[in-house]
């Protein structure tokens, strides 16, 4: 009798291919042929296990410009009230500057967040804030820009006395 010992992970696909030869075997000259397989052998659990590393992606070779940086000049309708001002706006990647030169105002933008087409800034007023005596000058607010086809539309809003106020436009490259 001829034994056929078989070891190993492969051992489903060995047994397939046992079964066929120990069937060739049987029509052959040998009838008997057993096939005894042996268990695999013990894996040691605290063995170290080497980890497949991902490569890190390629960083890409440029960030999409913003569309919406560049210096911009314009007019500002605020609702309820009747005449519009002028806006000055200098826009950077991380933020930028305000300038209402009929309020004798003037702020700082500290961007939130943006896409291609949108981006969001937090206004602060850093000369020519409101004074509650008098009710003259300018508040801190939020700046919402979107790029168009000749410029930028803009659109501002910020809460006073429990009221929203809000100021839009559509703004132009500035001159250089």
């Amino acid at each position: 009798m001829k034994h056929l010992v078989i070891t190993g992970i492969a051992l489903g696909a060995a047994l397939v291919g046992a079964s066929s030869h120990m069937a060739r075997a049987q029509d052959a000259t040998t009838p008997d042929v057993t096939v005894t397989t042996a268990p695999a052998p013990a894996v040691d659990a605290t063995a170290p296990v080497a980890a497949k590393v991902k490569p890190k992606p390629k960083p890409a070779s440029k960030p999409a410009a913003e569309p919406w940086v560049g210096a911009w000049t314009g007019t500002v309708q605020q609702v309820g009230r009747a005449q519009s001002y002028p806006i000055e706006i200098t826009l950077t990647a991380k933020g930028g500057e305000t300038s209402y030169p009929g309020q004798n105002c003037a702020g700082k933008l500290a961007k939130l967040g943006s896409n291609n087409d949108y981006a969001v800034f937090i206004e602060t007023i850093t000369s020519g804030k409101l004074d509650p005596a008098t009710k003259a000058g300018c508040l801190d607010g939020s700046l919402t820009i979107e790029r168009g086809a000749d410029g930028v539309v803009m659109s501002w809003m910020t809460g006073y006395g429990g009221k929203a106020i809000v100021a839009y436009g559509s703004l132009t490259p500035k001159p250089k």
